[in-house]
């Protein structure tokens, strides 16, 4: 929640500059004096200009898009318009694309706790239990949330009253957008009356987004810390107002460009086209940076390290990579980082510990991670649908640079990008620094995202008929900015895709069948489940893991991995082997992989069996060149996807389920078979299970009699011994232990079916999404 600052003025090269005698107080809104105290607790006094203009309409039930830059104060008016609907007896519905930006959401809503206004978050890997859904009066969560939240229907949604939509202009994002925009369609067709509050980043045609939605449309280039942006080439930087400023040193530009800003007090966050390029780029600036440390913020610097050794049970190649970095003032964020040592960096960056640090573009997509100076090296990347570099665009790109100037410590924030040489420079400020983002435009033509929400609408009974179909379809930005008679083409396809694989019944009217109901159900994409079914259908008695393994990585909700220069040998090896007792052929019937893709698929398999056989993730990660956070992605879709086909088999193939059901647990804790017994215990996972087993302790019942000394030698925790020998001697309160937990915050405690809908649409590869957790209770 920003504090703030105001616009007024005149035009600066990154927005408006602020004139203090424009600021309105927040005396002047018409609100409770309970929530002014919470806001002036906060530092919140006064009003930006657009946060005044957007309230107005907020607090008397209108719509709004707000499109405006980073760190203006966007989400205090989202906040203010959910409490006006929790304090009239309403729900309210916060949806974010980024499981990290849920959590910051999560936690700002917490300071209106004493308002006796009750906020959950939802964004874990199993659904929130709808009883503790139903005491809510504001939930955070994922648009996907939210979607498998309509498709099976619940009491408190039906009293909703406001949702907020962050990020909005991501309904461009072929990945995110389509799900994002059938919710909204959903949502605003069940509730005519709906009070819709769309924060976005400046787009080309914020107006279009804001008609589509019925919303007041309310924009303004408004930063409170000004935003000079300029371009870096021979040892000076060229700002767009043609002003230039040198940069003493000499050498590399980002080291140059870090060494500068942080000599002058202030924090520089560096952004890449890659995971590998972040952490080459961390450990080129770690001399850097450590040099300009005084004593006092290297001692701080090495704690960090200590809080990374202790958030995580199990040694990684990244681990090592990072702690050797952070004592040095600088650290890498991407995919490859677990979750927990994200939180860790994020926090160090936030209590300024981290002077430096080097991201892939995730960053940038609406986690509050500001920084003095914003130094983009890289405008193009590597794009997996064309097979290519191919430049970013200018939209994500003026994303990463709105992170340049932190409230309350900096005057102002520098954005800059590098150039090669003089063309190179008139590129960069001509594409990226002199032109506007471009327009949001939807992404659900797309016939795999269509097919998939087509389907979902029929098995929910939101459309019974080709009529209703149109009408919602009318109602999604795709129908508000397309004609009907392409719109009818692109449904069509996907509509005979759903029939002819027995997915929708033919005939009259609209209507899933069995097998389309559970599709939807388990929020699988329907190729995947007829790539599934054929499976089960050739599943023998006594299958190997393996040939299941095989077949979820072929399915197009596991994204294969990439081949590196040399595999693709071994692997065609490994598939003439294996061929006979594959479940899953390349290109069958225009369903499955070609030659090339399915051999991808078969690494992503063969990683999966190096995680059940209990490889150390450091040497997996190695053997294969993926990061630990690449491999719990990998770990979470593929047990979904098993789980998913275990509901199918219980169906359709009952003989399948068993084995099915094995395997699935094994790829869940990543362990044999002996050991699934006592990965079911709090707090032990792969490595604590085993140092157990190989102690003598086979299983829970082994346990009960155990001497503590025992087992505080295998797990070298006398604390952690305490607490599971109490557990498996009182196994009732072991449960109600867990209960109050997030479900799917600790794989290792977890129980019950993995939730279908997060996991299903874990499809991020491009913003290098990896998700974040609840670091407490997901109720305030």
């Amino acid at each position: 929640m920003s504090l703030s600052v105001t616009r007024g003025g005149s035009t600066a090269p990154g927005g408006v500059v602020p004139d203090p005698a424009t600021y309105i107080p927040v005396s002047d809104l018409p609100i409770a004096p309970e929530i002014r105290e919470i806001l002036a607790a906060q530092g919140i006094r006064t009003l930006y200009p657009p946060q005044a203009e957007a309230l107005g309409p907020v607090l008397g039930g209108k719509s709004v898009l707000l499109a405006c830059p980073t760190a203006s104060g966007k989400s205090l008016v989202a906040y203010l318009g959910l409490l006006r609907a929790a304090r009239a007896g309403r729900t309210g519905l916060y949806l974010v694309p980024l499981r990290a930006l849920a959590q910051e959401k999560f936690e700002e809503l917490g300071a209106f706790a004493s308002l006796g206004v009750r906020v959950g978050i939802s964004i874990g890997d199993f659904d929130l239990p709808p009883a503790t859904l139903e005491k809510l009066d504001l939930l955070v969560a994922t648009s996907e949330k939210a979607d498998a939240l309509l498709r099976k229907g619940s009491p408190w949604l039906d009293r909703l009253g406001c949702v907020v939509a962050d990020e909005v202009h991501l309904l461009r994002d072929p990945d995110r957008g389509p799900t994002l925009e059938v919710t909204l369609t959903r949502l605003r067709a069940a509730h005519p009356d709906l009070q819709v509050l769309a924060l976005s980043a400046t787009v080309g045609n914020s107006e279009e987004l804001a008609a589509w939605l019925g919303a007041r449309h309310v924009a303004s280039d408004f930063r409170p810390v000004p935003l000079r942006s300029g371009v870096y080439r021979d040892g000076r930087i060229v700002f767009t107002d043609l002003s230039l400023r040198p940069i003493a040193g000499g050498g590399e530009p980002v080291p140059r460009l870090v060494s500068s800003v942080l000599r002058d007090g202030g924090q520089a966050i560096v952004f890449v086209n890659s995971r590998r390029a972040s952490e080459q780029v961390a450990q080129m600036l770690a001399p850097t940076v450590y040099a300009l440390l005084a004593p006092e913020e290297r001692a701080a610097a090495a704690r960090i390290a200590e809080e990374l050794g202790s958030v995580g049970e199990e040694d990684t190649e990244g681990m090592r990579r990072l702690t050797s970095l952070v004592p040095r003032g600088v650290a890498f964020h991407n995919a490859s980082l677990t979750n927990p040592e994200r939180r860790v960096v994020e926090r160090a960056f936030r209590d300024r510990r981290l002077k430096a640090l080097v991201a892939t573009p995730t960053l940038a997509a609406g986690v509050n991670l500001p920084a003095r100076r914003v130094i983009v090296r890289d405008t193009s990347r590597y794009d997996d649908r064309l097979g290519m570099q191919a430049p970013i665009p200018t939209m994500e790109v003026q994303q990463m640079l709105g992170r340049a100037g932190r409230p309350r410590f900096d005057t102002e924030g520098e954005a800059v990008l590098i150039a090669r040489s003089p063309e190179d420079e008139d590129r960069l400020l001509d594409r990226y620094l002199s032109s506007s983002p471009e327009e949001v435009r939807s992404r659900l033509a797309a016939e795999p995202a269509l097919r998939m929400h087509l389907l979902a609408l029929v098995a929910s009974g939101v459309v019974r008929s080709d009529e209703e179909l149109e009408t919602f379809l009318r109602g999604t930005f795709f129908g508000h900015t397309l004609p009907l008679s392409e719109i009818g083409t692109i449904v069509g396809r996907a509509r005979e895709f759903l029939e002819e694989h027995g997915l929708l019944k033919r005939g009259g009217g609209l209507a899933a069948s069995p097998f389309g109901e559970l599709t939807s159900e388990l929020y699988l994409d329907p190729m995947s489940a007829v790539i599934l079914r054929r499976a089960l259908e050739r599943v023998p008695i006594g299958v190997r893991p393996f040939a299941l393994l095989a077949a979820v990585a072929a399915t197009p909700d596991l994204p294969p991995l990439f081949l590196r220069r040399g595999e693709e040998a071994d692997l065609m090896a490994r598939f003439v082997d294996e061929e006979p007792e594959l479940l899953v052929k390349p290109e069958e019937d225009g369903l499955t992989p070609d030659l090339e893709t399915f051999l991808s698929s078969l690494k992503t398999a063969e990683v999966l069996e190096a995680w059940i056989d209990e490889t150390p993730i450091a040497a997996l990660t190695e053997r294969y060149g993926i990061g630990a956070g690449d491999l719990r992605s990998k770990v979470e879709d593929a047990d979904w996807l098993l789980f998913g086909a275990s509901r199918m088999a219980a169906r359709f193939h009952r003989t399948a389920a068993r084995a099915i059901d094995a395997v699935s647990l094994r790829v869940r804790y990543g362990v044999k078979e002996e050991l699934l017994d006592l990965v079911r215990l709090r707090g032990i996972g792969r490595v604590r299970a085993r140092a157990l087993f190989d102690a003598g302790f086979a299983d829970r019942d082994a346990l009960v009699g155990a001497s503590p000394d025992r087992v505080a030698q295998a797990l070298r925790s006398p604390k952690l011994a305490e607490m599971i020998l109490r557990d498996v001697r009182h196994p009732r309160a072991a449960a109600e232990a867990r209960a109050p937990t997030h479900s799917g915050s600790d794989p290792a405690s977890a129980r019950g079916a993995p939730a279908t809908a997060e996991r299903g649409r874990r499809r991020a590869r491009r913003l290098d999404d990896f998700p974040t957790e609840p670091d407490g209770p997901t109720t305030r």
